[in-house]
């Protein structure tokens, strides 16, 4: 996925010249502000079932794309990521412990 977007950001005269890490940092924190908009909207404020719309899943695009290009811009991998936090929660659960971080307090 982070080759696709980096890829797409290269294409593309808009992505020419990436954002600077904090304002990538903002934009994530926005699209994920945004996504969470979309459930709260769609569950009336977590007061009835939540149903996926198109919406939501948009909004979900748009947080997984400014997360890939901020590894793409930073230059580091994604999927390394994700493959140390997964083994991190699996020695944290071979541990009788939660997968949460306060799992880790002193």
């Amino acid at each position: 996925m982070q080759e696709k977007v980096s890829e797409f950001n290269k294409t593309r005269g808009c992505h020419l010249k990436p954002m600077t890490i904090p304002a990538r940092l903002l934009d994530i924190q926005s699209e994920l502000g945004e996504l969470s908009k979309e459930y709260l909207k769609h569950s009336k404020y977590d007061t009835d079932t939540f149903t996926l719309t198109d919406e939501f899943l948009l909004e979900y695009g748009d947080t997984l794309y400014s997360l890939l290009s901020l590894a793409d811009e930073m230059n580091f991998s994604s999927e390394e990521c994700l493959d140390r936090v997964l083994e991190k929660y699996h020695k944290r659960i071979a541990n009788g412990k939660s997968m949460g971080s306060e799992s880790e307090k002193k």
